[in-house]
């Protein structure tokens, strides 16, 4: 993150004079936000901010830990690594253990922030942060009487080593990016006939044209209409679907909407209004670039419009 830091601290960092350094710990759990820093005894730094871009939570009560806090060293680097540090707390009563440990979550997180108190002991603004991440499984070391509790928290990047989740096809990129149709053939290449080698005027019908009927539609919200689409192949026939008329093949293509939110279709070739406003719908079949070349596409397209 950008570090825009007052001029305060700028000289703090470049002076010889007597300062005192202090980190700063926000934990966010499942049931409560801790806010801690290396210091002793209660602090609420009320600000205001110099940066208003500044993160450091003003107004808060920290609440100081003294030496039975550490944390690890928190490694800067130039590289796209996810660096690590690891928080720990020591002098934890035996009975407490098992709500500390329950109230760790994989989706709460730990932000450090390193901050500079002047010669009169006011804090000098505004704290730095130093790391951001997602909190780990804690450790434990119960040595009978007190215990010793680590966290490792986790730095964003770690998020670049799990699978996306993603399924890769036409409808689960209608989620991220409606409208867009780079994978409405997905679902089409199971079953797929591919031509090899390239058909020619004398082999295999393959798809020349295709067209759209009607090419407009006007429909209310709720409202349906069925949309043809017909492929025509370069030996003179055609085949048109839903109805199945036509003596061509059976041709594999794809119809999507431009915009799901205004209107959708379904592989029975039904447009259903979802709200008011224009969209288009579009048929996509592979084809040849002329007899015999290389594999291309026809599009046809019939423009839709949903009143109220």
């Amino acid at each position: 993150m950008p570090r825009s830091l007052s001029p305060t601290f700028l000289a703090q960092l470049g002076s010889s004079g007597s300062s005192s350094p202090a980190l700063f710990v926000v934990l966010a759990f499942a049931n409560e936000t801790l806010y801690l820093w290396s210091g002793l005894g209660p602090l609420t730094p009320a600000g205001p901010a110099f940066n208003p871009l500044s993160a450091f939570p003003y107004g808060q009560t920290w609440t100081g830990l003294g030496w039975l806090g550490k944390i690890s060293a928190i490694p800067q680097t130039t590289k796209i690594q996810a660096q690590s540090v690891t928080l720990s707390l020591s002098g934890i009563p035996s009975q407490l253990l098992t709500d500390t440990i329950g109230q760790v979550r994989i989706t709460g997180t730990a932000t450090v922030f390193l901050g500079f108190f002047d010669s009169t002991g006011a804090l000098i603004l505004d704290p730095i942060q130093l790391f951001y991440g997602a909190l780990d499984v804690p450790t434990l070391d119960d040595s009978g009487q007190t215990s010793t509790i680590s966290i490792t928290a986790e730095n964003p990047l770690l998020s670049l080593n799990e699978a996306p989740d993603r399924r890769f096809d036409d409808l689960d990129q209608q989620i991220y990016v409606p409208g867009d149709l780079g994978f409405s053939f997905v679902d089409a290449l199971p079953n797929l006939a591919l031509f090899w080698p390239a058909p020619t005027s004398w082999g295999t019908p393959y798809p020349t044209s295709i067209t759209m009927s009607p090419t407009s539609v006007d429909i209310a919200v709720g409202g349906t209409a069925t949309i043809e689409v017909t492929v025509h192949y370069n030996d003179g026939s055609s085949y048109t679907r839903p109805a199945g008329t036509g003596s061509g093949p059976h041709w594999i293509g794809s119809v999507a909407s431009t915009n799901p939110r205004v209107a959708v279709v379904d592989a029975a070739g039904v447009v259903t209004g979802i709200a008011p406003g224009t969209c288009s719908l579009m048929a996509r079949t592979p084809t040849f670039s002329g007899g015999g070349g290389p594999m291309a596409e026809n599009r046809a397209a019939c423009s839709i419009i949903v009143h109220s």
